[in-house]
Order: C-alpha cells, then structure tokens, then sequence
C-alpha cells in the first residue's frame, strides 16, 4: 500500500489568513473608538475661555465632559438648571448646564460624569443639545 505524499501549508496562505484579522481588527477597534467619543467633531469647550467672556462664545456649540455637583432650578417649561464641575489643567471649574424641557426623559444624577454637547445660549449659560453618561 503506498502512502499519500502530505502537503505543506502555503506561506503565502498563512500571510493572507494573518493579514486579513489585521484588517478585521483594525476596522473593529475604529468603530468602537467610534462610539467612545460621540461629539468628537465638536470642539471641546476651556472653562477658562467660558469664565473669561462667555459673551464671545454665544451662539457656538462645544463638548463638555464633567461630573454633576447640585441642581441649581427647576422650571416645567425651560428644563433644569445643574452646576457642572469641569477639570481643566489641574483647576475645577464649575459652570452652569441647563437641561432643556425636550430632555426631561433623561435621569441626572449628582456625582455621576456626563459628557454632553451644548450650545451658548444669549445670556452666556451653556444649553445641552446631546448628554450622555461618561
């Protein structure tokens, strides 16, 4: 009985299989860095700037990540009104965040982080268009 020659495996074979999970895995980590930051085309906002004239930043829509420290008011009509505390250099800054009456489905709870995006609104306080835990 004579035996069957065994076949090698091709390098090249070998070199597709590896190249193609590369390409799998790098696809994979760009979508789920994706969802990682959700307003990453907004421009993040410096407490400092907002501190030093928020007038100049009317108007324009930042992102802003900070943890939630007091409920400052309440208005069925307008939303609610938070204290944000945003790290920036080492400093903690508190700014002022109001929760429109359109996302009064979404449950704020102190000390938890948020990052939202939100707009300047004319009178210099930061209204959330997007918030979400961070």
């Amino acid at each position: 009985m004579s035996r069957r020659g065994h076949t090698k495996t091709s390098p090249g074979l070998i070199l597709g299989l590896v190249i193609a999970f590369l390409g799998l895995a790098g696809v994979g980590t760009f979508f789920f860095q994706k969802d990682a930051d959700p307003y990453r085309t907004v421009e993040q906002l410096k407490p400092s700037d907002y501190f030093e004239n928020a007038n100049s930043l009317r108007g324009n829509m930042y992102q802003v990540e900070g943890t939630i420290f007091s409920s400052l008011a309440w208005n069925p009509e307008k939303g609610r009104l938070f204290s944000l505390r945003v790290t920036e250099k080492e400093k903690v800054w508190p700014l002022p965040i109001l929760l429109p009456a359109t996302l009064r489905q979404i449950n704020i709870q102190k000390n938890q982080s948020y990052r939202a995006k939100v707009r300047v609104n004319e009178v210099g306080v930061l209204v959330a268009e997007e918030i979400r835990k961070a």
